[in-house]
Parts: C-alpha cells; sequence; structure tokens
C-alpha cells in the first residue's frame, strides 16, 4: 500500500525528531513523523533533563550550547507548555588535583562568556550541600545551569508541530528504503510506503541501523546506562550534584557509576548512572546496576539511607567517535539527512533543529552544522543495482 506523499518525512520521535518536525512546519512544509514504538520512549525520555553547559569539551562548542541555552527560557511559552524549566545550578565533584585543573579551565571559559561559575573548596562545598560527605572531595565547580522535563520537551514540540499540520504515526517502524537514481523514493513500514521530498533519520541510538539499509554506515556507538527516581521529599538539594569526569567514565568504563543526582520541583530526586559498554540496544535494568547505584548514594550522601526508589529504568546513551553530532546529508543519497549523536542534548537541540530546518529548506548545511556533516565518516554510497 502506498501512503501520501510529503515535503518532509522525519524517522524518529524522540526530541531531535520533535523538534526537527516544529521547526519545519514553521516554514509550512507538509510533514510526518514515524516513530517504531511510543513517542520520547527511547533516550530523549530516559535523560536527566539537565541543560549541561560545564561538560562543553571545547571552548567553541560552549559557544554552541550557549546560544541553544538562551533559548531554553522563552521555548516553553513559544510551544504552548510548561517545560518544568528551572535554573538549579551545577556543582561538580572534584576527587583530586588533576579534575581541579581542568574544572578551573571550565570555570575561567565560562567566566569568560559572563556565565556565574567559581571553585568551591571542601569547605565551601560542605557548607553548600551539608548532607554531602565532603571530605571524599576536593571541593566542587559551581556552574550556572539549567533543568526541565524531556518528557514535557518532546510533547511540546511534537503537540506544537501537529497544531502546524504534522502527521505523527507511532507504532510504525521504519523496515526499509526505496532508492532510485541516488535518492530514497519511498519509506517503507509495515502498513505503508511513504514518499518525501527529504528524508530525515533522527533515530538516536537506532539511527545506525536505520541507514544501514540504505547501505551508509555511520558509526553511532552507545552505552548502556540506567537511573532510578525517588519517592517525593522534603527540599534537600539546591543544587544538580554530579561526578567530574562523566564522559570519560560514559565512554570508557565496562561497568561503573558515575554519580549524579538532582531534586526536581515535585520533591523527587533523581539519580542516576549506572553505565556499562553494549553493542546491543537493551532497555532492561541490569543485575548490578541499580545496586551499585544505591550503593554509590548511600556513600556520599547517607541522609538517603531507608528512602524508596519508586522507578528504575535503562536506555542506550548515543554518541559517535569523536563525540560530535553527525548532522547533514548522507553521502550518496542526496536527499536523506542524519541528525544524531547530540552532545549535551537538551541545550543544544533547539539550536542545531532550527538549523536544520534552515539547511534542508535551502539545501545546503548553515555554516554552524558544516564542522558535523557525517562525510567525515565515510565514502558515499553506492547505488544499487
Amino acid at each position: 500500500m502506498t501512503g501520501q506523499s510529503y515535503d518532509f518525512i522525519v524517522v524518529g520521535g524522540g526530541l531531535a525528531g520533535a523538534a526537527i518536525s516544529y521547526y519545519l512546519t514553521l516554514q509550512k512544509q507538509s510533514v510526518l513523523l514515524l516513530e517504531a514504538r511510543t513517542l520520547c520512549s527511547g533516550s530523549s525520555g530516559a535523560c536527566a533533563g539537565r541543560a549541561q553547559i560545564f561538560e562543553s569539551e571545547s571552548e567553541s562548542y560552549l559557544d554552541l550550547v550557549l546560544a541553544g541555552f538562551s533559548k531554553l527560557e522563552s521555548l516553553g511559552p513559544e510551544l504552548g507548555c510548561d517545560l518544568e524549566w528551572e535554573t538549579p545550578g551545577h556543582l561538580s565533584l572534584i576527587r583530586d588535583a588533576e579534575n581541579w585543573e581542568t574544572c578551573s579551565q571550565k570555570v575561567s571559559w565560562l567566566k569568560r562568556r559572563n556565565v556565574p561559575a567559581e571553585l568551591l573548596s571542601q569547605d565551601q562545598l560542605r557548607k553548600e550541600v551539608p548532607i554531602l560527605k565532603a571530605e571524599s572531595f576536593l571541593g566542587a565547580a559551581f556552574a550556572h545551569e539549567g533543568h526541565l522535563s524531556p518528557f514535557h520537551l518532546c510533547m511540546g514540540y511534537l503537540n506544537a508541530a501537529r497544531r502546524q499540520g504534522a502527521k505523527i504515526r507511532i507504532d510504525s517502524p521504519v523496515t526499509g528504503f526505496q532508492r532510485t537514481s541516488g535518492r530514497v523514493t519511498g519509506v517503507c513500514t509495515p502498513e505503508n510506503t511513504y514518499s518525501g521530498a527529504q528524508v530525515i533519520v533522527a533515530g538516536g541510538a537506532w539511527t545506525r541501523e536505520l541507514l544501514a539499509m540504505t547501505g551508509f554506515e555511520l558509526p553511532v556507538c552507545f552505552t548502556h546506562a540506567e537511573a532510578m527516581i525517588t519517592e517525593k521529599l522534603p527540599p534537600i538539594l539546591s543544587h544538580h550534584i554530579g561526578m567530574t569526569g562523566f564522559y570519560d567514565v560514559v565512554h570508557g568504563g565496562n561497568q561503573s557509576v558515575t554519580l549524579g543526582l538532582g531534586q526536581h520541583l515535585n520533591g523527587t530526586v533523581l539519580i542516576s548512572n549506572a553505565i556499562q559498554n553494549s553493542t546491543e540496544i537493551d532497555q532492561n535494568s541490569t543485575f548490578w546496576g541499580m545496586p551499585a547505584l544505591a550503593r554509590a548514594l548511600k556513600q556520599y550522601f547517607p541522609i538517603f539511607e531507608g528512602v524508596r526508589i519508586m522507578r528504575t529504568w535503562a536506555a542506550p546513551s548515543p554518541f559517535l567517535p569523536d563525540y560530535a553530532p553527525a548532522i547533514g546529508w548522507v553521502p550518496g543519497i542526496d536527499n536523506l539527512f542524519v541528525a544524531a549523536g547530540f552532545h549535551l542534548a537538551v541545550p543544544t537541540i533547539p539550536l542545531f533543529c532550527e538549523d536544520i530546518a534552515k539547511s534542508v529548506g535551502i539545501g545546503r548545511l548553515v555554516e554552524r552544522l558544516i564542522p558535523f556533516s557525517p562525510q567525515r565518516f565515510g565514502v558515499g554510497i553506492q547505488e544499487e543495482a
């Protein structure tokens, strides 16, 4: 059965796919979004919702993060929803002199851009977070940061796109792509084959297998990350708190815990992450993850002894080998675009996805996206016989 034709077909119903669909509808384009399962059911719904700034790995990427971050405060009113936006700031706990030096450099980056940031001594940390066993750390780095509900953000984008005319199909896994003369001419699902002038794959950790159907190998990697959330508690945390070296642990260890926690407006505390390398996507908790995460939590925050855990979950955390996103046309297929591997996704997705909509509208990458082209990973695709 052949379905309707659209200006754009977006594959993936997470944050990136939702945002791209919204910005395309602002250009009066007809948009179809295809989601294999339910909306926001992958990595987007599993994230903590932290609008990270401090983990920017270079000053140039920090500038992109800050440009995206500046959009978040007004984004809720624009989308017509409450994103539960707040700016509690973040404390990065510092264990050793090497991490102190790294954090000092990043504090300098932020101060040069007039972003509130400072280093705290152990005594200052103890006063700032009295429930923490501060003697385990040299101190901490504070940075201005924000937090929102990833579910509200994703559904806010989707509902706004729908109001603008986008069509959204859930339980519609892509089973293949029809190709002719260097173009995708059909996107196949079990029920229909849809045609679109442009196809955008924003499938998160599933992007690699989606693009493999076209013959292009994008090296999307991922780790298996687990988190949990507590019952509602009285206010006990004024900031988000996490260990330094998060991404070193995420992308380097076999089984490890890098503790991060933050209290939501409703009183619950989200606690993450138990992480292990993975070659297969699995959204089930492991035998070791939650016990290890609970032990780390009680080691540094004894106040959580006896607190009830209401929910646990696991999800793939996707990334590219150079930790930068892949954004651009797939080489060899001139109407197939990829948007995957977003680093520091919450603050960057509003920026990048608006740029993506502009790029596909004019037929070339806007300057800000050029460094992230997927062409850096391989050669073009051979035409099918």
